[in-house]
């Protein structure tokens, strides 16, 4: 018997359920149920027989047992007959062979060395030439880019600076929005700070017609600058 019938697994020297079958001239389907029906406790079953599967001739899957040196010591203990004992003596040779080579720490030669340490320079090459295309790539869509904007077709008017109306505005919503503060909140808070640290009551001012707001009243007295002045602070303080 030789190695062939115990396989090494991430680390692990193991059998399997159909290469028992195969040694001991057994059914699959006999071994299968041989290892579910030992009296083991869960702790050795779950470390000791692994629950997988292989490929049958159809290309079909078809469920087997993977095994450790323990578990198939274990299995195999109620197997008789002259050949079966040849075939476990054999079996724990392969067992122990396998794992003593696993064991042994294999020095690299320094040809290996070379390779390695010049597949590994390869592999960093690659990668810094497809950063490198990459950055070359932005660069040219960059420059495209610009270039596609300064054909660009441009407007000749001057657009108009934004009022102190309308930055008043501004603020408020940006402020609604920071707070979730109602703005009909934020525009009662604005003038009663107006009348309180500036002594000026919007309501004092008669309107000229009904669709005439508390904001165009202070425009038309140009209050407009304490009113910039108080809703800034406002939004200074929230980032305080």
């Amino acid at each position: 018997m030789n190695n062939e019938l115990v396989f090494n697994q991430d680390g692990k020297v193991l059998t399997s359920s159909l290469l028992v079958a195969k040694t001991f001239g057994k059914e699959h389907a006999r071994v299968m149920r041989d290892i579910r029906e030992l009296s083991c406790s869960e702790g050795f079953r779950l470390g000791n027989f692994a629950d997988t599967s292989y490929l049958d001739m159809q290309g079909k899957r078809q469920p087997m047992y993977n095994l450790t040196r323990d578990g198939f010591t274990l299995l195999v203990m109620g197997y008789t007959g002259k050949k079966a004992m040849s075939f476990k003596e054999a079996y724990i040779s392969a067992f122990n062979q396998m794992e003593s080579e696993l064991s042994k720490p294999r020095q690299m030669s320094q040809l290996e060395i070379l390779v390695q340490s010049a597949q590994a320079l390869l592999e960093q090459n690659k990668r810094l030439e497809k950063v490198e295309q990459r950055l070359n790539q932005m660069e040219r869509e960059r420059e495209e880019n610009g270039r596609l904007l300064l054909e660009a077709r441009l407007s000749d008017n001057i657009v108009p600076e934004m009022s102190l109306r309308d930055q008043i505005r501004q603020l408020v919503n940006r402020y609604t929005s920071a707070t979730n503060i109602d703005q009909r909140d934020v525009w009662h808070k604005i003038y009663d700070e107006l009348y309180y640290k500036f002594y000026i009551s919007i309501r004092s001012y008669k309107k000229h017609n009904s669709r005439q707001t508390n904001l165009d009243i202070a425009e038309e007295h140009k209050l407009l600058q304490p009113m910039y002045d108080i809703i800034s602070n406002m939004v200074r303080n929230i980032n305080q």
